[in-house]
C-alpha cells in the first residue's frame, strides 16, 4: 500500500458546480482540510457538496456537507491562505474509490478553496 499526501487548489471561476477532488480507482482517501477563502469586497455564499458513490449498490448519494456565507475579504490583506480563510473540517472525512467533492459559490472568481487530502491506494 501507498500513501501520497496531496493538496488540491481551486479558484471557481463562475457559479456553477464544480469538482475539487474525485478519489482515484482503488483508492481510500482521508480528507484532513478544506478551507475556503473569499477574496471579495462583501460576503459570498460557498457550498460544499459530497456525492458518495457506492459500488455495492450502484446507488449515488449526494449531499450538502457545508452551505454558508463565506466573510468578505480582511481589509489589510488579500491573499490565500492570508487573510480570513475558514477551515470547514474539525474531524477527518473518509471517502471511497469515486467519491466526488464539489463546490458551488454565489459569485463568480471570488471563492477560492484548498483541499488536503492524504491517499491511501
Amino acid at each position: 500500500m501507498a500513501d501520497l499526501f496531496l493538496s488540491k487548489t481551486l479558484v471557481l471561476a463562475n457559479t456553477t458546480k464544480t469538482v475539487l477532488y474525485t478519489v482515484p480507482t482503488n483508492t481510500l482517501s482521508i480528507i484532513k482540510s478544506i478551507r475556503l477563502y473569499n477574496a471579495h469586497s462583501s460576503a459570498v455564499l460557498a457550498t460544499i457538496h459530497f456525492k458518495d458513490i457506492d459500488s455495492d449498490t450502484a446507488a449515488n448519494t449526494e449531499s450538502i456537507l457545508f452551505k454558508m456565507n463565506v466573510s468578505a475579504t480582511d481589509e489589510h490583506t488579500d491573499a490565500f491562505p492570508i487573510g480570513n480563510p475558514i477551515e470547514l473540517i474539525t474531524n477527518p472525512l473518509v471517502a471511497n474509490e469515486g467519491d466526488v467533492i464539489s463546490i458551488t459559490a454565489g459569485t463568480a472568481a471570488k471563492i477560492h478553496a484548498n483541499l488536503s487530502v492524504l491517499e491511501i491506494s
